[in-house]
């Protein structure tokens, strides 16, 4: 009653949506959708903005905690409500149908918008890779290409992805191995030239630096929610999912941690009193103190980090406009899968509009705030679907694999620090630009939910509805039974 159905027709046959995503799938998609910018960029550029120094490491161990409070929401409703569009079903069903299709609706722009800033990113982040390798007329090359080639890289993810969930997992899988073979290179080559004196140096306990740190470090561990929308094509996802999910975030708070560790503790006075954390990464760092092969591979490392959060992107994406469609709120066209169990148009049309907002990029920089405003507001409703499932649904929650004690209190963490970090970024400059996109982009979901209201009137809602209507009928029938006992007893006294 409560699941997508993860079957359609194509060409008279039936096709399914096609379970091929293991655990190590589930953790590679985790890991390189959450390991990139944050990690090889931030962790420099930071400093830029506040100069917390190598206090930094705390931000990274403060900013985990409400990431875990978020991760275990997602594991619970993961493990009870497993589907494709995993974040508009668990809202939808559990909160309210409106709510869950505007919050996803904003969520569903800011992946796409995500994906565009990513391949722009990443073609950066590769032209310093060629610059640390000197060669400098491939990074001239990429410079004044830099639209062109950002949009292949777009367009060959929508390949990966057009062609099934199982060669996605292999390419996520790849790119994982690759990333984690250059970050344990940075640890293994970088922790002998760790001295505590350098990590002293630049310690700034301020709190109110390390507290407004943590808050813009938040922002490195999103992207852990994108492999909730693919719980159609995940084995056992109810037990898959969840256990994914946390050993990911254990492995990315892990990272981080160690990383700035490494990347501060080999940063002696002189050098961080002259370097130019503006536009400086951990790539750039780190030619300084390991081997020269060793750093080439952390900055390919560093490419390989943003380039994979592309991939879950698109996939994720694709996949809640597919549980719109499946439920008539879009066009049921979005639904069609292709022969490899995929649904092609939602690839498609999510595809051009990246490319749109590539080619429009200066016209979209007012999306940039929205896309942090989006997760956020995806954050609160996930967390209140978390803390009202026991009581609203505990037929739901029933079915839930992974549960535990106080996972209320988890949930209302989660949502009051979701809208403390939502109201920290209005009061950012620049936000409101952003703030009114986003409200201008609901404004417009909403029309489409009102418009295609007929239509999606889905047979759970129904249900729900002719549950409500039979309890008032059968509560009328008693009430009319016993008055008619009422007379009856009345006239025998007579």
């Amino acid at each position: 009653m409560f699941l997508l159905t993860r079957y359609e027709f194509v060409g008279g046959e039936m096709v399914e949506l096609k379970r091929e995503l293991g655990l190590k799938e589930v953790v590679a998609t985790v890991v390189t959708a959450v390991v990139g910018g944050g990690l090889f960029l931030s962790t420099i550029q930071i400093q830029s903005k506040v100069p917390v120094g190598s206090s930094i490491i705390l931000s990274y161990i403060i900013a985990a905690i409400p990431a875990f409070f978020m991760a275990l929401c997602y594991a619970v409703l993961s493990s009870a409500l497993p589907s494709s569009g995993g974040e508009y079903v668990f809202v939808s069903r559990i909160i309210d149908p409106f709510i869950g299709f505007i919050s996803t609706w904003a969520r569903w722009f800011a992946m796409i918008a995500t994906i565009a800033a990513m391949a722009v990113g990443d073609i950066l982040l590769i032209n310093s890779f060629f610059d640390i390798l000197n060669m400098h007329g491939v990074s001239f090359f990429i410079s004044e290409n830099l639209t062109a080639i950002a949009i292949v890289l777009v367009i060959i993810f929508l390949f990966i992805n057009y062609l099934g969930v199982k060669l996605y997992g292999r390419v996520q899988t790849v790119m994982f191995v690759l990333l984690m073979i250059g970050i344990s290179l940075f640890i293994l080559f970088g922790l002998p030239t760790v001295n505590m004196s350098n990590i002293t140096y630049s310690l700034n306990l301020n709190l109110s630096d390390i507290a407004k740190a943590s808050s813009l470090i938040f922002f490195s561990y999103l992207g852990f929610a994108a492999i909730a929308n693919v719980g159609g094509e995940i084995k056992k996802p109810e037990k898959t999912l969840p256990k994914g999910i946390i050993i990911s975030m254990f492995m990315i708070a892990i990272i981080y941690v160690l990383v700035a560790l490494i990347t501060y503790g080999s940063m002696s006075p002189s050098f961080y009193s002259s370097y130019d954390f503006s536009s400086g990464s951990v790539p750039d760092v780190a030619k300084h103190f390991l081997p020269a092969l060793i750093a080439v591979f952390v900055a390919f490392a560093g490419a390989i980090a943003i380039i994979s959060d592309i991939n879950p992107n698109i996939l994720a994406s694709s996949r809640l406009s597919f549980a719109w469609a499946k439920d008539k709120i879009v066009p049921q066209k979005l639904a069609e899968l292709n022969k490899f169990g995929v649904p092609k148009w939602t690839l498609i049309i999510n595809t051009i509009l990246a490319i749109c907002i590539i080619l429009l990029a200066k016209q979209f920089m007012n999306a940039v705030m929205m896309i942090n405003m989006a997760i956020l507001l995806i954050y609160i409703a996930i967390s209140i679907a978390t803390l009202v499932l026991p009581y609203k649904h505990p037929e739901i929650y029933a079915k839930a694999k992974f549960k535990f004690r106080g996972m209320w209190v988890i949930a209302l963490f989660g949502m009051l620090l979701s809208a403390l970090f939502l109201g920290y970024i209005l009061r950012l400059e620049g936000s409101m630009p952003g703030f009114f996109f986003l409200l201008a982009w609901m404004g417009i979901g909403s029309v489409v939910y009102v418009l295609t209201q007929e239509h999606h009137m889905m047979h759970w809602r129904l249900q729900k509805q002719q549950r409500k209507e039979a309890d008032i009928a059968d509560k009328k029938l008693v009430k009319d039974m016993m008055k008619k006992t009422d007379d009856v007893l009345s006239k025998k006294k007579k």
